[in-house]
């Protein structure tokens, strides 16, 4: 490599690739503070996708993380994410929980946790 050169990323698939162009999700609704969880049997075998492997490594029991928070880790925008953690819903390889009421989001130590999480991103 010669001064100047940057080393070559890892080529990703395009987003319509991965959602095989939908930008939908047909029956799973999902908004972006909705808690994903993987399930026990998740992926057992091995055979999916890698974008889908890292989705459900990152969100093992008991511990969630939010729809949103995903899509920054893995640096893909919230709409196709909405649409690749529809699908992995709708097979049954996530639990999904919907966000928090009003009165449970005033905590103010939740609230401390949840910037001091996102501050560490």
């Amino acid at each position: 490599m010669t001064a100047g050169q940057q080393p070559a990323r890892p080529r990703r698939p395009r987003l319509y690739a991965l959602t095989d162009g939908r930008t939908t999700a047909p029956r799973t609704v999902l908004t972006m503070d909705t808690l994903i969880t993987a399930t026990a049997e998740a992926d057992a075998d091995g055979s999916l996708a890698t974008e889908w492997q890292a989705i459900l490594a990152m969100c093992q029991p008991p511990n969630g993380r939010a729809v949103a928070e995903i899509a920054a880790r893995m640096h893909i925008r919230l709409t196709p994410m909405t649409v690749l953690l529809s699908e992995l819903a709708d097979r049954g390889l996530i639990h999904h929980r919907p966000p928090l009421e009003a009165a449970e989001t005033s905590n103010v130590h939740l609230l401390m946790r949840i910037r001091d999480n996102l501050a560490r991103i």
